[in-house]
């Protein structure tokens, strides 16, 4: 609901007489929960109490105007979204395992499970990959090379940003911003106008000590991207951080399908909208 009393606000420029913006939200209400004394007097929230429309008399515009100005935004995911990483963790495995294992376990399997069933959980070489995956240890950059762009990723991201701001959520460290940003150039994707949020080194160091996850990291990083934008799609091939979405009112959360090793359904149940198989379903 909360969506289209939005789209609606946009209409009218904050120039325009408030009781005109009041009673567009009025008209809007058809079924959330709405306490009405006057048109310039009302405290109006929605059911589902995700957003305070109208805290009181005094600062009931303000919530509105601040929400029609915040710029329109799309969030995506980098690593297995919209760049195919898999032959760089394929090889990372290698070196820090000290042998070669089939390139199909890192295509079906999580980082996790790799580490159980190839190191006994050692927690030396989880450290060590994930220091040569984020190129804190040295070679990490080099592991980069083998990276390709997921098809038609380019062409949809291209198309967004030029109506909306585009915002690369993604969980390499800090180190990486500047590889990073070469890298999406290098592979088509837009970079001009675009933000960068990332995961700082202490992130990494508190997961590995269990003292936070990657889910909560990532919820904290959405968080504030929602404090500067109007965030109105989120795209990610991970089902687990939809759990972080789901909080928020973003209309259109799109699970990237990585068939072989996830089904639409753990997409669904973590908070997704909808599932796609590629990019072709999001051109448009």
């Amino acid at each position: 609901m909360f969506s289209s009393i939005r789209l609606l606000c946009k209409q009218f420029t904050v120039r325009r007489q408030s009781s005109q913006i009041k009673k567009l939200v009025l008209d809007m209400i058809t079924g959330g929960e709405m306490l009405l004394e006057t048109l310039d007097d009302c405290k109006l929230h929605l059911s589902n109490s995700d957003t305070l429309l109208y805290k009181e008399k005094d600062n009931s515009l303000h919530e509105i105007h601040r929400r029609v100005d915040l710029t329109d935004a799309i969030v995506v995911d980098i690593d297995d979204t919209i760049i195919d990483t898999e032959r760089r963790r394929h090889s990372a495995w290698c070196q820090v395992l000290g042998r070669n294992i089939p390139r199909r376990e890192v295509e079906s399997k999580g980082s996790l499970a790799i580490l159980r069933k190839y190191a006994f959980s050692n927690k030396k070489v989880w450290k060590d990959f994930w220091m040569l995956t984020l190129c804190i240890e040295e070679g990490g950059a080099d592991l980069l090379e083998l990276d390709k762009p997921i098809p038609l990723a380019s062409n949809a991201l291209l198309n967004w940003s030029r109506s909306h701001k585009l915002v690369y959520l993604t969980g390499r460290t800090e180190n990486m911003r500047q590889l990073t940003v070469s890298e999406l150039k290098k592979l088509g994707f837009p970079t001009h106008g675009t933000d960068l949020e990332m995961f700082t080194i202490n992130d990494w160091m508190d997961y590995f000590s269990s003292q936070s996850s990657v889910v909560e990291t990532r919820s904290t990083l959405f968080s504030r991207i929602l404090e500067r934008h109007n965030v109105v799609r989120v795209v990610d091939d991970y089902p687990r951080f939809f759990a972080a979405y789901r909080k928020h009112p973003v209309p259109d959360k799109v699970g990237l399908l990585r068939r072989k090793r996830f089904s639409p359904q753990e997409y669904f149940t973590n908070g997704a909208t909808r599932v796609v198989e590629d990019w072709t379903r999001l051109l448009v």
